[in-house]
């Protein structure tokens, strides 16, 4: 994703509004072609409120608006006279997370973790815009360059690379790099206050499992179900019940066809938001498996030649997957579950090395926080365990204990954190290499809006 993709966002945010326009009658004919700019009709994105009674009607000059059909910009949300509080609507908020240390084994090649001594694990902007009503938008622009695998495989289908995340980079064809990046960009469509549906379209990481984006090292069950797509998605949200059906282009091709695959899924949960005693619960389903970015990654790799750097899939197999957790006061604990409901072709993914059968992968994660005040400063503990079953050749660890903790300095919204990582590879029979690996990491976050 590529800068140019910014522009396209700020149109999504709608950033300018003509509310007055339609108090207009005045229309300007150009006489070079047919096409009549009528000011009470002319596109912003923006329009549909009118102007307050008593306010002035607002004009725009001729040469302004043939100036916009000259630069192509006609349709386009564009700075105009005619946006009084257009900053009333718009929010900006952002952050920096920098991984400034990695200790220890940095030369496992498990997928999630990120051996880079010092990178942006994520520097980013966020926008929000209340269109209208019944419109909201949202953006993310970020820069990240932790370990991105830029070599591709070669047919041995065996050998593969791994990288910290491919769904950030869209990195599926093991040909991208650090750049900027319209990470997310999405509108959605509704009242909360009127009707329980909306319509979410654009770039969005799909309902399918829970996760934070961008930790410092991600779980074995963020690795099998994030999803980042351009999709569209129509769901519920009422009284803490949530639900949602949405579909996509896979991001590889099945193997032998040109034509993208439409991949789809759906999630139920249910949310009770309290200090006291909170909790949720959810599950989600996934038509094809590789529309996870990242086992998208590594079977595209397996099906690669020296020629052909977007092999696709054999088969599509589906996904599921659960989540809970619970808080009370300054504990905490949540629970993750992933799981292929079918076999993948062997090809795709093989159980282990050689293996003419097909991996049927799952992945199970647990981790208990605690919340505490000390010398004036937020800090957090957490510990936890993750599993994961047949799944070598996705390159990830059978077993992994963390522990982390993290600190607020020099008051809100800045953090250090170090997490320790201690993982197991699957036995030399299944696939692995048998060795235990430590990771150590910090991490440096500043926060604002």
């Amino acid at each position: 994703m590529k800068l140019k993709l910014v522009v396209a966002s700020m149109s999504v945010l709608g950033l300018v509004s003509c509310p007055v326009f339609a108090a207009t009658t005045t229309t300007y004919k150009h006489h070079h072609h047919k096409h009549h700019h009528q000011v009470a009709h002319q596109d912003y994105k923006d329009m549909g409120a009118l102007p307050y009674k008593d306010q002035p009607a607002c004009m725009i000059s001729q040469n302004s608006m043939i100036m916009t059909d000259m630069s192509q910009n006609d349709g386009r949300s564009l700075p105009n006279p005619c946006n009084p509080g257009w900053f009333n609507r718009i929010a900006m908020s952002g952050g920096v997370n920098v991984d400034i240390g990695k200790f220890g084994n940095r030369n496992q090649n498990f997928m999630g973790e990120n051996y880079q001594r010092v990178s942006l694990n994520d520097a980013y902007l966020n926008l929000s815009a209340d269109v209208n009503e019944w419109a909201k938008a949202f953006a993310s622009l970020s820069y990240s360059n932790p370990t991105i695998s830029t070599a591709q495989a070669t047919s041995t289908g065996n050998a593969v690379n791994s990288e910290y995340s491919a769904a950030y980079t869209n990195n599926i064809g093991s040909d991208d790099h650090s750049d900027v990046q319209l990470e997310q960009a999405y509108a959605t469509l509704g009242n909360m206050d009127e009707s329980p549906f909306f319509v979410q379209v654009g770039k969005y990481y799909q309902d399918f499992g829970r996760y934070e984006i961008h930790p410092i090292t991600r779980s074995l069950t963020q690795s099998m179900s994030e999803t980042l797509a351009t999709a569209l998605g129509v769901g519920f949200l009422t009284n803490g019940f949530s639900g949602q059906v949405y579909a996509f282009d896979n991001p590889i091709n099945k193997v032998g066809q040109n034509s993208t695959t439409t991949n789809y899924g759906a999630a139920l949960g249910y949310n009770k938001i309290s200090d006291s005693l909170g909790w949720d619960i959810g599950a989600g389903y996934l038509n094809n498996l590789t529309g996870a970015n990242d086992v998208a990654f590594i079977v595209n790799q397996r099906n690669e030649t020296a020629t052909a750097s977007n092999a696709g899939y054999n088969t599509r197999t589906g996904g599921g997957a659960v989540y809970a957790d619970v808080n009370s006061g300054p504990f905490s604990i949540g629970a993750r579950y992933t799981q292929a409901l079918q076999r993948f072709n062997a090809t795709d993914l093989p159980q282990n090395t050689g293996s003419t059968t097909g991996a049927k992968p799952w992945a199970v994660g647990i981790q208990a926080g605690y919340g505490f005040d000390a010398f004036s400063r937020n800090n957090n503990l957490y510990v936890g365990y993750q599993e994961s079953h047949q799944s070598a050749k996705l390159n990830l660890p059978q077993y992994r204990w963390l522990a982390g903790y993290g600190v607020d300095v020099l008051g809100k919204n800045t953090n250090v954190g170090i997490e320790w990582d201690h993982d197991s590879a699957y036995s030399t029979g299944n696939g692995g290499t048998g060795n235990t690996y430590n990771l150590v990491s910090l991490r440096s976050t500043v926060k604002f809006g």
